[in-house]
């Protein structure tokens, strides 16, 4: 049984471990295309999730690109934009300027796109930390410093941002962005700076199926009623 039919058939966990472990030989054969498909099956699983997400949360009264203190100065293009010309182009330079992107990064992106689940709800407390992953074009802002930089003897690898922390999801001046260091060859990564130190899919996992969204409940000790209308029925990935 190849990686894809344990994986549709339960075993997200174990296939993704399993596929970590073979390092950059996962891009080698036989692995490479077993491991895409994985990794697209991943990232249509968490679009579907994602999806469920946004409609209920607007259905509870949850206003995007609002900070939890009211505030109006937050950007966002949407709490779930589709991947799009620009996305792809975006995937293709960052692969030529930087090198190889992680499989569930690069899936993420050709997949869903980028979500921005910030915003508030007046019944809701701050701390949250709303789950957000940028499109390519968080990375890409950072290209010219970075290779300007690397020509001087600078870092290698570029840390690339992928979202706010959580301080600055609340309007607060807080620390470093969550980020991705590349080039990175392997099927995942650690998603840097952010507080539980997990790999992406772990991280999303974490995010999505057992906090709807909201991971920074974990650190919140009252109860969040809204919590299980939020992750009912979502896809296990």
């Amino acid at each position: 049984m190849d990686y894809l039919q344990r994986y549709q058939n339960g075993e997200y966990e174990l296939v993704w471990d399993e596929l970590q472990a073979l390092g950059s030989a996962v891009r080698q054969p036989p692995h490479d295309s077993q491991a895409r498909e994985v990794a697209v099956e991943t990232m249509r699983r968490v679009r579907h999730n994602c999806e469920l997400i946004v409609s209920r949360l607007r259905k509870l009264g949850y206003v995007f690109g609002t900070y939890p203190d009211g505030s109006k100065g937050y950007y966002t293009q949407g709490p779930l934009v589709p991947p799009s010309a620009a996305t792809r182009a975006g995937i293709a330079e960052l692969e030529e300027r930087v090198g190889t992107l992680p499989l569930s990064l690069a899936a993420f992106w050709q997949e869903v796109g980028s979500i921005d689940l910030v915003g508030m709800h007046p019944a809701w407390p701050a701390g949250l930390d709303p789950l957000v992953v940028y499109e390519p074009d968080g990375a890409m802002s950072e290209l010219d410093d970075w290779e300007a930089n690397a020509e001087g003897g600078g870092p290698a690898q570029l840390r690339a941002p992928l979202a706010p922390d959580e301080l600055h999801k609340d309007n607060v001046s807080g620390g470093e962005c969550y980020s991705v260091a590349l080039p990175d060859a392997n099927a995942d990564f650690v998603l840097l700076h952010e507080r539980h130190n997990m790999r992406f899919v772990p991280y999303l996992r974490m995010a999505i199926l057992r906090f709807g969204g909201f991971p920074g409940l974990d650190a919140q000790q009252a109860t969040f009623p809204a919590l299980a209308d939020l992750v009912a029925g979502l896809k296990p990935f």
